[in-house]
């Protein structure tokens, strides 16, 4: 998928971001040093973290709950510039048959069975299942270990030479070996060195993909061939793809309108919500990366945490005043509705469950923001782009990166920047 340009790296750690948390790399994938960190988004969509354990990593009000966090007048901070009519890009949404095609080979991967092998050793493609041991100068390491761990050789989960080494081994046989961690790995504490791997294959498994065809469809979809099945994949998809580019354009208006505001300081209660927010945010990434909180504090430099909560305090500011002026604010009825509209999306079965783990004022930030930026959009000065035009630059590190790790000479490089610059 396409980078989003307005991902900066204080709204990926606002609340908003919190939300989405729970859709992001698994837990034992976070904690693992020999995952090929290139790969994680793609890993994250079988995710076995709920929502609430994200929540609780990243950004539910639970030492303070931020009660007063709202009870301010934004006209008393803010004096808005020009925030309607403004002029945006919109990039026109498109459908790539390279994503049509990602969709029918996750069908089939939902769909896959396995079919344990014991006449012969594991080849490329079989699924084992393995216990291992990693130890640096002799000492284990953290997230070096695990046990009944599911892994498909060739998939690139892990890094290359941890799953080459495990082609060719029978089941039950124990295997040492040694993996050199990139240079600029995603953890300091091992890039660069030359770990040793105890590993034992407990099970081998040979991956059965269906084939993709008429029967196949209908057998596992409301579709009854592969024509019906793809003109859904394709409506579905450009519903999305719309969906995004009204966003983007949103937030650009929201950062227009946030640049051509007059701010003049800030309610207490407000920044420390949004400081608190900042901090689990922190926290959660660092540990999908396996990192320390303080290394991962480090990393970001000195002021981060300050410099992003204020950023974020000052366009929540811009937002509740053009919500005032619009009659965009949330009422308790509306918020009700609102809060219940995201149970199904973020697997809750009463609002009350959802307020236990993000907070109601997290909850009320994101309707409101929500709103205003749909109606900043709605309002704006519009100019239809292709899709390179508006991505531009952020595509081609994309795709720099995305061959740096196909080669594998890169793998593993820049996970701290790929996981906050908002790829999807």
């Amino acid at each position: 998928m396409r980078r989003k340009k307005y991902f900066a790296i204080a709204l990926v750690l606002s609340g908003a971001m919190v939300f989405s948390a729970g859709c992001g790399s698994t837990k034992k994938e976070a904690e693992s040093f020999v995952e090929d960190k290139a790969d994680q988004d793609a890993a994250g969509e079988d995710s076995g973290e709920s929502a609430g354990d994200a929540a609780e990593a990243g950004g539910a009000e639970t030492e303070n709950n931020h009660e007063d966090a709202l009870n301010f007048k934004a006209e008393d901070y803010v004096k808005l510039g020009e925030y309607k009519n403004l002029k945006v890009q919109y990039p026109v949404p498109e459908v790539l048959e390279e994503d049509v095609e990602y969709a029918i080979q996750e069908l089939q991967d939902e769909n896959k069975e396995y079919r344990e092998i014991t006449d012969r050793p594991s080849k490329e493609g079989d699924s084992v299942n393995i216990d291992y041991t990693g130890t640096l100068d002799g000492e284990e390491f953290e997230g070096g270990s695990d046990t009944d761990y599911e892994l498909v050789l060739g998939s690139g989960d892990f890094l290359e030479d941890f799953e080459n080494s495990l082609i060719g081994k029978n089941k039950g046989e124990t295997v040492t070996f040694p993996v050199t961690f990139p240079e600029e790995y995603f953890d300091s504490e091992v890039e660069g060195k030359q770990a040793e791997f105890t590993v034992t294959v407990n099970k081998i498994s040979e991956v059965i993909v269906p084939e993709y065809t008429d029967e196949f469809v209908a057998k596992v979809t409301d579709y009854k061939t592969i024509e019906e099945y793809e003109e859904y994949i394709r409506g579905d998809l450009i519903s999305a793809a719309q969906e995004e580019s009204v966003s983007a354009s949103g937030e650009d208006a929201l950062a227009l309108a946030v640049e051509n505001a007059e701010i003049d300081g800030y309610p207490q209660e407000l920044y420390d919500f949004y400081y608190d927010e900042t901090i689990a945010g922190y926290q959660f990434y660092a540990s999908l990366m396996g990192m320390e909180y303080d290394e991962f504090l480090e990393q970001m430099g000195e002021g981060a945490v300050e410099d992003a909560a204020l950023a974020q305090v000052n366009e929540y500011l811009v937002v509740q005043a053009i919500a005032d002026k619009e009659g965009l604010t949330v009422t308790e009825e509306g918020y009700q509705e609102e809060a219940e509209a995201l149970l199904e999306e973020y697997e809750y079965d009463t609002v009350e469950d959802l307020e236990a783990d993000y907070g109601k004022t997290s909850i009320i930030t994101q309707i409101v923001r929500s709103r205003v930026v749909n109606f900043l959009y709605e309002n704006a000065d519009v100019e239809e782009v292709s899709q390179d035009e508006y991505y531009g630059e952020d595509e081609e590190a994309e795709e720099e990166s995305d061959g740096e790790s196909e080669d594998g000479e890169e793998s593993g490089d820049g996970g701290l920047e790929l996981e906050l610059d908002g790829e999807e």
